[in-house]
């Protein structure tokens, strides 16, 4: 189903992401608000409001498939038998070793790049999104 696989996808976290980056980099490097800011800053929002407005839609019209709003656990893990769960298993264990490399050289890069103010928010927002798209590049697998 298209609502779940948007609901559930590594892809909408990555727009969270960026979008958070990008609001937080505009305000360091404008330092004051403007109607850039505040364009970007709307448009994140509407965009959160139509995504748990649409976990809403779909948890009312599909209560056996529920989302669970608040959790811990990420709405990409979908566990529903040992097919699942070996897809989460191989998924998380590349993700891993991805942090295992990426975290050492983006402590280096920083580092080495001090200067460079946003640096530290770029570099945390590549490594999230890299992590999604490992996970997802494994567990795209299931839908095909």
């Amino acid at each position: 189903m298209i609502m779940e696989r948007f609901l559930r996808s590594p892809f909408t976290m990555s727009v969270f992401l960026i979008g958070l980056a990008v609001i937080y980099s505009m305000s360091i490097v404008l330092e004051q608000r403007n109607n850039m800011t505040t364009i970007i800053f709307v448009a994140y929002a509407i965009f959160v409001i139509i995504y748990f407005g649409t976990m809403v839609y779909f948890n009312r019209k599909f209560p056996e498939r529920k989302i669970r709003i608040l959790t811990f656990i990420p709405y990409e893990l979908k566990e529903e038998d040992e097919g699942h769960q070996y897809i989460t298993y191989r998924a998380c264990r590349k993700v891993y070793i991805y942090y295992y490399f990426a975290i050492p050289a983006a402590i280096v890069a920083v580092s080495l790049f001090r200067k460079v103010e946003l640096l530290p928010v770029i570099t945390l927002t590549v490594l999230g999104i890299g992590q999604y798209f490992i996970f997802w590049s494994e567990v795209k697998k299931l839908y095909e």
